[in-house]
C-alpha cells in the first residue's frame, strides 16, 4: 500500500514540474511557403500555436487521406468547447441508427483530444473564455440512401462544409448518398479539429468546403490469425485504425493449417481440434460483434476459407468420427516436399464426406460475416501432396487416369474448386462474386480452368510486373492487387525457418508502399490499337483501359512473426501509405505526402495505437527540413 501511494505522488509531482517547466514557451511557430517552422516568440508577431499552424499552413490541412475532389481549407481557426457540440441527423431510419453510433465515435474521438492536449500552455489569448464558452458548434448530417450494407457499388462520397457565421456559430453541414459516406465525412472533419493549447479548448477551420470520393471501392488490410492468434481487442484495434484512414475493407485470413480458430457452432469440433487454446477462439457471437463493430466504421469484414491447401489443424477429427480423412498431409516431412511451409495440410478432395462438413462451415460463415464477396483461398496447392496420398492416387486410377501425371491432379482441383463454388451459391442463395489467390489455376486460361471471369475475382500476390496480370487483365478478369514487392508488411524480418531474412525481403517502406500504383500496374499490360487512317495525328488511338477492372488492393500481414506484441507497429503507419494510394490514386509520389504522413502517424499515436516512428520529432517541428537532395 506504501509503495501504491508513493507511486501515485510521483507522478503527481512529476505531472506539477512538467507544467512548472514549461511555463512561458519560447517558441511560436511560423507558415512560410505552405510549412510550419519554429521560430523564438520574441522574433516574430504573427506566431502561431503549432496545432493552429498545422491546420492553416497547409492547403490540405494535413488531412489523410487526400481528397479526390475540389476543396478549399481556410487560413483561420475558431475554438469552441467540447460540450457546445450538437449532431443532427436527417437520413432514413436505417442509415440514422448507425449515424448515431458514428456520431457518437466522433464526439469520443474530440474528448480524447481534450484529454490528451497540453493544458500546462492554456492562457489568453485576446479571446475570452467567455466567447469561447459560449460558441456552438452545430453539424447537420444528411443522408439520402438508407441501404446500410457495404458493397462494391456502394457510393462512400461525402460533401463538408464549416461555416463560422456572424452570430458567433460554427455550422458543419455532411451531405451523402450513404451512410458510409456521411461515417468518413465525420473522420474528415475529426482531422479537422485539434486541440487549442491557449484556451483549454478545441478548435477547428474556420471555412471549409470538401467534395471526396474515393477511387477503388476494395481499399483493405489483409490479417492472418492462424499463424499466431490476435486477440479480439487486437482486431477491434485495427478496425478502429482503419476506420481513421478510410481503409473499408478488413480481409480476415481466420484459419490455416496452423489453427482453426474460429468456432462453427454446427461442428464445434473445427475449433476444439484446431485452436491453440480454448481462450485462443473467436466465438460466434465475438464474431458478430465485430462485423457490426466494423460497420460502424465503414468496414467490411470479408472472411477468407483458404482451401484446398493451407488447411491441416481443425480436420483431424474425421477419422474419429468415422468419415475418414477429412485432410491429407497433415505434419508429413520433410515438409518441403509436401507444402510452402510446416506444418503441411490438404484437404482431401477425393473423400466424399468432406464436402457435408464444408457446407455447414460455410453456412455458419453466411450466417456470421453476411457478405458481399467471400474469398476461397485457393493458393499454393502441391500436387505431390495429393500423388502421395494413396486413397488420391488410386481414385485417379480408378477413373482411368495416370496416378503419376500431374494434371490429372489439376482436374481434381478444377472440380473441386467447380464443386465448391456451387455449394457456396446454394448456400447464399446468389451469385455473389468469390476471390481467389493467383495460382498454378489461374494461369490456365479461363475456359480451361472453369474461373468464369463473372463469377471470380483474382487477388494477386505476385510482383507487380508479373506478365499474370496482364493475361488475367485480358481474359476480363476484376483484380485486387496485393503484390509482394510493394505491399507485403511481414517483409524483411529475419526467417522463421532457417538462418538468414524472410523469403519476401527486404522490408517495404512506407515509401514503398505508398508508391505502388493499382492502376500503373495495369496500364503496363495496355497494349494500345494501331491508329486507323481515319484518326488524325493529333487523335489517340484507341486501346483497353485495364484499370477500370482494378477494385482496388490490400496489404497482407501474415502472422508466422506477428502478433498482439507487434501488431501496430508492423501495420502501422504503413497502412495509411497504403490508404491515401487507395483513395486517392495520386499522381505524387510519396515525398508530396511526407509531411501530411508525418503527422497523421501522430494523430494515430494519440489515439492509443503503437504505430511505428518515422522521423525525429523535429522534423514535424521544422517542417521541410528532413530531406536529401536528389
Amino acid at each position: 500500500m506504501k509503495l501504491f501511494i508513493i507511486s501515485m505522488l510521483v507522478e503527481v509531482i512529476l505531472a506539477a514540474e512538467e507544467c512548472q517547466l514549461s511555463g512561458p514557451f519560447p517558441w511560436t511557430w511560423r507558415c512560410e511557403n505552405g510549412a510550419c517552422v519554429r521560430r523564438a516568440a520574441d522574433e516574430v508577431t504573427d506566431g502561431l500555436t503549432l496545432n493552429a499552424c498545422k491546420l492553416t499552413c497547409n492547403d490540405d490541412s494535413m488531412l489523410w487521406p487526400r481528397p479526390t475532389g475540389p476543396f478549399s481549407i481556410g487560413n483561420n481557426t475558431v475554438s469552441f468547447r467540447l460540450e457546445s457540440v450538437r449532431l443532427t441527423y436527417q437520413a432514413p431510419e436505417a442509415a440514422r441508427a448507425l449515424l448515431g453510433q458514428a456520431g457518437a465515435r466522433f464526439q469520443a474521438q474530440l474528448a480524447a483530444m481534450m484529454d490528451g492536449g497540453d493544458s500546462c500552455m492554456a492562457g489568453p489569448d485576446g479571446q475570452s473564455d467567455a466567447a469561447v464558452g459560449a460558441r456552438s458548434v452545430k453539424v447537420m448530417v444528411v443522408v439520402e440512401d438508407g441501404n446500410t450494407a457495404l458493397t462494391l457499388d456502394t457510393s462512400e462520397f461525402y460533401q463538408l462544409l464549416i461555416n463560422h457565421t456572424a452570430d458567433d456559430e460554427v455550422h458543419v453541414l455532411i451531405y451523402a448518398d450513404t451512410f458510409f459516406g456521411a461515417r468518413h465525412a465525420l473522420e474528415t472533419l475529426s482531422q479537422l479539429v485539434n486541440y487549442d493549447n491557449v484556451n483549454d479548448a478545441l478548435q477547428t477551420v474556420r471555412a471549409v468546403m470538401i467534395s471526396d470520393a474515393p477511387v477503388y471501392p476494395v481499399r483493405a488490410l489483409t490479417l492472418d490469425t492462424s499463424r499466431n492468434f490476435i486477440s479480439l481487442a487486437g482486431l477491434l484495434r485495427t478496425i478502429d485504425t482503419m476506420a481513421m484512414n478510410k481503409l473499408n475493407t478488413f480481409h480476415w485470413h481466420i484459419t490455416d493449417t496452423h489453427s482453426f480458430p474460429i468456432e462453427i457452432r454446427s461442428e464445434p469440433r473445427m475449433a476444439q481440434y484446431g485452436a491453440y487454446s480454448p481462450r485462443k477462439v473467436y466465438t460466434a457471437t465475438q464474431v458478430l460483434e465485430l462485423v457490426e463493430y466494423a460497420r460502424v466504421r465503414g468496414v467490411r469484414v470479408l472472411p477468407e476459407l483458404d482451401m484446398p491447401a493451407h488447411v491441416g489443424h481443425g480436420w483431424q477429427w474425421g477419422e474419429k468420427a468415422g468419415l475418414g480423412q477429412l485432410a491429407v498431409c497433415l505434419g508429413k516431412e520433410p515438409w518441403q516436399e509436401f507444402c510452402v511451409e510446416p506444418p503441411c495440410g490438404q484437404m482431401n478432395i477425393v473423400n466424399e464426406n468432406l464436402f457435408p462438413v464444408l457446407e455447414k462451415i460455410l453456412i455458419e460463415y453466411k450466417d456470421l460475416f453476411q457478405p458481399d464477396m467471400f474469398h476461397m483461398g485457393g493458393d499454393e496447392i502441391n500436387l505431390n501432396c495429393w500423388k502421395s496420398t494413396p486413397e488420391i492416387a488410386a481414385h485417379v486410377k480408378a477413373q482411368g487416369g495416370d496416378p503419376e501425371d500431374d494434371e490429372e491432379y489439376m482436374k481434381l482441383w478444377i472440380q473441386y474448386q467447380d464443386r465448391a463454388y456451387n455449394i457456396w451459391s446454394n448456400v447464399t442463395g446468389s451469385s455473389m462474386p468469390l476471390i481467389l489467390w493467383t495460382s498454378h489455376l489461374t494461369q490456365r486460361p479461363a475456359a480451361e480452368s472453369g474461373l468464369d471471369p463473372s463469377k471470380y475475382i483474382i487477388q494477386v500476390w505476385t510482383t507487380g510486373a508479373d506478365k499474370e496480370v496482364g493475361r488475367l487483365l485480358k481474359q476480363g478478369y476484376k483484380l485486387i492487387i496485393s503484390n509482394y514487392d510493394a505491399w507485403y508488411l511481414d517483409c524483411g524480418f529475419s526467417a522463421w525457418v532457417g538462418g538468414g531474412n524472410n523469403w519476401c525481403t527486404p522490408y517495404k517502406s512506407w515509401q514503398t508502399v505508398y508508391d505502388n500504383s493499382p492502376r500503373a500496374i495495369a496500364r503496363k499490360f495496355e497494349v494500345r490499337a494501331t491508329p486507323s487512317a481515319s484518326l488524325r495525328p493529333s487523335q489517340e488511338a484507341p486501346g483497353s483501359d485495364f484499370s477500370r477492372q482494378i477494385l482496388g488492393g490490400s496489404a497482407p500481414l501474415w502472422s508466422e512473426q506477428a502478433d498482439d506484441s507487434t501488431l501496430d507497429q508492423k501495420l502501422w503507419p504503413r497502412g495509411a501509405a497504403l490508404a491515401e494510394r487507395l483513395w486517392a490514386e495520386p499522381e505524387t509520389g510519396y515525398a508530396a505526402a511526407e509531411r501530411r504522413y508525418v503527422h497523421h502517424r501522430r494523430r494515430m499515436v494519440a489515439a492509443g495505437v503503437g504505430a511505428e516512428t518515422v522521423q525525429p520529432e523535429f522534423c514535424h517541428h521544422y517542417e521541410g527540413s528532413c530531406y536529401i537532395n536528389s
